[in-house]
């Protein structure tokens, strides 16, 4: 009897060899197909604000649009300024925004200074446009960047409302914070593509 079980216990030990051998036989891709029906252009480019809208579809790099196209242009700003939550002064001017060279990302604000360099931007998909800091380190008080003199520093975000459907004339939301030798003001309005 003990013969007959170690016969069977062998037998039964070969088929679960086998198996466990066919059960791990390598996965084959099928062959690829291209879906006819898929023929919607989409945006394939990860940098762009419409990245992957829609997909499914055929891959379109030329319908893409990126941060600084939500941006650039001439706007004009109504621009009010705020010592804490006091009223000072209101006032308007035009202000420029443009692509820096080779960047989907980089622009170039000009107009808050007659004369002065144009302030450098970073826009993203989010439909946010932030000042980037130039000067200043962690020991320093006021981070951003010189604005109309070395004694004045500024820093904050030009927003684009998502809901804002007017394409052709777009309004933005300015939010900027000026440190200077005087104190802190902020200056928030509203600037209109013209």
């Amino acid at each position: 009897m003990s013969t007959m079980r170690y016969f069977s216990f062998v037998v039964i030990m070969l088929g679960v060899g086998a198996l466990t051998l066919f059960s791990c036989a390598k996965w084959k891709d099928p062959a690829p197909i291209t879906d006819p029906r898929l023929t919607n252009p989409y945006c394939n480019d990860p940098d762009a604000v419409n990245y992957n809208r829609g997909f499914p579809g055929k891959p379109d790099n030329s319908i893409c649009f990126y941060p600084t196209d939500l941006f650039k242009g001439v706007y004009l700003f109504k621009d009010s300024v705020y010592r804490d939550t006091l009223f000072i002064s209101a006032d308007s001017f035009y202000l420029t925004i443009e692509p820096q060279q080779n960047s989907h990302t980089k622009m170039l604000v000009s107009g808050m200074c007659r004369g002065g360099d144009p302030l450098i931007m970073t826009a993203g998909a989010s439909f946010i446009a932030t000042l980037d800091t130039t000067i200043g380190d962690t020991t320093t008080l006021n981070l951003g960047q010189f604005l109309c003199r070395s004694a004045d520093t500024i820093a904050g975000t030009i927003t684009k409302p998502v809901t804002d459907t007017n394409i052709q004339f777009p309004t933005l939301l300015i939010n900027f914070k000026v440190a200077s030798d005087t104190g802190v003001t902020t200056h928030i309005g509203k600037a209109k593509k013209q």
